[in-house]
């Protein structure tokens, strides 16, 4: 008897620290640095049910030639799809600063938008565009496919940048363009929705 019961109970103490909500699973603990762009799936995952706004660091590249145009991108969409953020969000974010001024980014430096901001700002871009995903709907997030995305080489020769479709429920949700950084981990340079948040059914 006591044999037959340890085998469950070691079961349950080897299961990961994810929840799932009928899909793929929902990490509970911040995941490791994505060693494939596969892996991104779960840091978007955990960073917005989560609210864990710091991991969004480890996704994003710093380089100007990414951050200044992609911040404007996002945020430039969330407004144009009516996602705002929260006090709380924007403190948690660190753009407090830069609230007023978020909806309407240039894409690249001026005198009072160093690239430390443009930084933060692209941190709280991805945040903002994805928060608009339920966390029924991340729970049913899977992977639709990864193809290799040319228009990278615009980061440079070497750049590699592979483009990663999201979905659920057999609907393509998001591009996510996932760029390998200098120590060979991947994260995330782009992201757009390829449906309408209004007609997406969540």
């Amino acid at each position: 008897m006591r044999r037959s019961l340890m085998l469950p109970l070691a079961s349950l103490i080897l299961v990961p620290a994810f929840v799932g909500c009928g899909g793929n699973e929902i990490p509970t603990t911040a995941p490791a640095a994505a060693k494939e762009p596969a892996d991104i799936l779960y840091h978007l995952q955990y960073m917005v049910v989560r609210k864990d706004y710091k991991h969004i660091a480890t996704i994003a590249p710093i380089t100007p030639d990414v951050v200044y145009p992609s911040a404007m991108h996002f945020h430039k969409q969330a407004k144009e799809m009516g996602l705002t953020l929260t006090p709380e969000e924007l403190k948690g974010l660190g753009v407090e600063h830069l609230a007023a001024k978020l909806d309407d980014l240039p894409g690249g430096p001026t005198d009072d938008y160093p690239v430390k901001d443009a930084r933060l700002a692209f941190n709280a871009g991805i945040y903002r565009l994805l928060k608009g995903i339920t966390e029924k709907s991340w729970g049913k997030m899977q992977h639709m496919g990864i193809v290799d995305n040319n228009a990278g080489r615009q980061f440079g020769s070497n750049a590699v940048v592979k483009d990663m479709a999201l979905g659920f429920d057999g609907t393509k949700v998001l591009t996510v363009s996932c760029l390998k950084k200098p120590d060979g981990t991947w994260g995330v340079s782009y992201l757009r929705y390829d449906v309408a948040l209004k007609n997406l059914k969540q």
